[in-house]
């Protein structure tokens, strides 16, 4: 509008005397607007602020909460499905994505891994525990008693030499005693001579060979010797000496070796006197 004031100006100036000129001077701008719109954009942009804001917004912006997804799409992380192989057909799939596996009517899971895909192996009283804190914790149940490994396809435990059983859970009795004895475990050993032995975690673990008449050793394959009383009065069969406490047992053929000066089949008989 100040360009259109001046304009003003200049044009009076040429139409008319001085006084005439300022006669026709206009005293105030004028008050319409052009009628037309410029024909091209500024040439310059306004300037970018020289500092930040020194207010703080008095509320904060309103946002649109978001529904995020809580249940996974088929196929989206696992290959077939929400749990990882459905969980084998041995579980159920529950909360984050986990497999519960089945259990046997005693409790136990009859399953494992995280897929439910490999067998459990039967449990025992340990022989030893893995790592043990405290006296109490020394014997915990565990899968082959810790004296096996436990095969994940079939569920059968290998155990070690020198042990048996679905656990692993009792030693094995040397030879089978040679089918000259029983094997038996240490409770029914001492209930057998009027003794008790329940209490002892090992009392049905530990087994032993009760051998037949006439037979000894841990697997029952030594022969006994034929003894008596000692024939000068010493000690003989009573002390569970053999050959009656004059002689040597062959053990692998029962024979006795009897000492100079006594003989018989259990050197009962001195043939020399002093």
């Amino acid at each position: 509008m100040m360009q259109l004031y001046f304009v003003f100006l200049l044009i009076a100036s040429q139409l008319g005397t001085g006084s005439a000129a300022s006669a026709a001077v206009p005293t105030a701008p004028p008050t319409r607007t052009p009628s037309e719109t410029p024909s091209s954009q500024p040439s310059s942009r306004p300037s970018t602020p020289s500092s930040q804001p020194s207010t703080v917004p008095s509320s904060m912006p309103t946002i649109e909460e978001w529904e995020y997804q809580t249940t996974w799409d088929m196929n989206r992380y696992r290959k077939n499905g929400l749990c990882e192989n459905h969980c084998s057909g041995h579980g159920s799939c529950i909360e984050n994505i986990n497999c519960e596996c089945y259990k046997d009517l005693d409790g136990n899971p009859s399953w494992t891994g995280p897929d439910c895909s490999m067998r459990t192996c039967p449990k025992d009283v340990a022989w030893v525990a893995e790592t043990a804190v405290k006296a109490n914790n020394v014997h915990p149940t565990v899968e082959c008693s810790n004296k096996g490994v436990c095969d994940r396809k079939t569920g059968t435990c290998e155990c070690f030499e020198g042990y048996e059983g679905v656990a692993c859970q009792r030693t094995v009795c040397p030879d089978d005693c040679n089918d000259r004895g029983v094997c038996w475990p240490l409770k029914h050993f001492a209930s057998k001579f009027d003794r008790t032995y329940t209490v002892p975690w090992d009392s049905m673990k530990t087994l032993s060979c009760l051998c037949d008449s006439g037979f000894r050793g841990p697997s029952c394959g030594l022969k006994e010797c034929p003894t008596g009383p000692d024939p000068l009065g010493g000690y003989g069969n009573e002390a569970a000496r053999d050959c009656s406490g004059r002689g040597l047992c062959d053990y692998e053929s029962g024979s006795c070796k009897c000492f100079t000066g006594f003989k018989g089949t259990k050197c009962e008989t001195q043939t020399t006197f002093l």
